[in-house]
């Protein structure tokens, strides 16, 4: 491996180690921010996580699919356009931070709602759908930060030898994040279908 290769791969894993920090950092602050708020505001949040987890195990297989999928799909676009701008680096980081954030609000929203069976429907209805959709936008972001990078320093006159910009190879490792993500919501979706009715019965 040469010096160029070698060092690209440190950047690489560094983008990806931040990444993974920022999610967990989100699932964090979710839930530290959950433990803050005044009584009316929980019991106003725990009624949404309510009405969702009751709304949910009552849909249909596709529409839970379509549910689980939109939301991601929605930050893996985002990551993809912002890939172009020389100057979106900021708002790439704040990409896994955001979903962590929900997650960690969700989580807790079902602790919070139906105590320890909200930790088992959390095992079934967000963990499976929320460890693959992590992993997407995270990589996402940081595919997103490395193209970013590459125009910022193009703009500037600058490139860095043996890594050109290929917006084929950029388009394709989406299109791959996007099968991965399509994954996730039908591991979801199945997750919720197959326990639906148990979770049901404890409601």
């Amino acid at each position: 491996m040469t010096d160029n290769n070698i060092g690209r791969k440190k950047r690489t894993d560094v983008r990806l180690t931040l990444l993974a920090a920022l999610y967990f950092a989100g699932v964090f602050l979710g839930v530290i921010l959950y433990g803050t708020l005044s009584g009316e505001q929980l019991d106003a949040l725990n009624g949404l996580t309510g009405s969702f987890v009751i709304g949910r195990l009552n849909h249909t297989f596709w529409e839970t699919l379509v549910n689980s999928f939109s939301g991601a799909f929605l930050l893996l676009t985002a990551c993809f356009w912002l890939g172009f701008s020389a100057a979106a680096q900021p708002i790439e980081l704040l990409v896994p931070a955001f979903r962590g954030l929900g997650a960690g609000v969700s989580l807790s929203g079902m602790y919070g709602s139906f105590g320890l069976a909200g930790v088992g429907m959390s095992a079934v209805l967000i963990i499976p759908g929320a460890v693959l959709s992590a992993f997407a936008l995270i990589i996402a972001a940081r595919e997103s930060l490395e193209l970013s990078g590459k125009i910022f320093l193009s703009v500037f006159g600058r490139t860095v030898s043996g890594e050109a910009i290929d917006f084929r190879l950029y388009i394709t490792k989406f299109v791959i994040l996007l099968i991965i993500l399509m994954v996730s919501s039908l591991a979801d979706s199945l997750a919720t279908f197959i326990f639906a009715g148990f979770w049901t019965g404890l409601l």
